[in-house]
């Protein structure tokens, strides 16, 4: 986590959404469109298309600069995942293998930051991956409906990976 580390992974991250752009539409424009909205979805899918749906995986390029998850926006980024398998600048992994078990308690105060932030763009945040702490943390914060967008039944598969009835019941309660 280091100024020349974040440079790197935003510079990484630019570098993907612009090859997915021109893979849309070059290699598949008779394919797949960009939902940027909802409402693309539907409109793409009635075309006869894919709809494609930019997202993150681990919100670690975002760095410690709030303008960073703008600029992601405007390359359609339209959901993140605020972790991955560790800890990171925004919040507490339920993995970091080899690290301590804990780091912000939940959520940072930057990643406070960060929801508020996303809630404002409309961007999606997505709690796979996330400590049951910072999990609820963002629950409990965001504006919006957020999304477990790979993550399972913890009582069904018990991994730490997976959400446990609390988190299952807080998910539901904000919509």
């Amino acid at each position: 986590r280091t100024p020349e580390g974040f440079r790197l992974a935003r510079e990484l991250a630019l570098r993907k959404y612009s090859d997915i752009h021109d893979a849309l539409s070059r290699e598949y424009p008779d394919r797949m469109g960009l939902a940027l909205e909802a409402e693309d979805v539907e409109t793409i899918l009635q075309s006869g298309k894919k709809a494609a749906i930019i997202g993150m995986e681990n919100g670690y390029p975002i760095g410690e600069d709030l303008s960073a998850i703008r600029l992601f926006y405007q390359q359609g980024c339209r959901y993140i995942t605020l972790c991955h398998n560790g800890h990171n600048q925004i919040c507490d992994s339920q993995q970091n293998a080899g690290g301590p078990p804990e780091e912000h308690g939940g959520l940072s105060p930057f990643g406070k930051e960060v929801v508020a932030e996303m809630n404002r763009l409309g961007i999606i945040i997505d709690v796979s991956h996330l400590s049951k702490k910072s999990m609820l943390d963002v629950v409990r914060l965001s504006r919006a409906p957020v999304i477990a967008s790979h993550a399972a039944c913890r009582a069904l598969c018990d991994v730490p990976r997976n959400l446990d009835d609390e988190q299952l019941l807080a998910l539901k309660a904000n919509g």
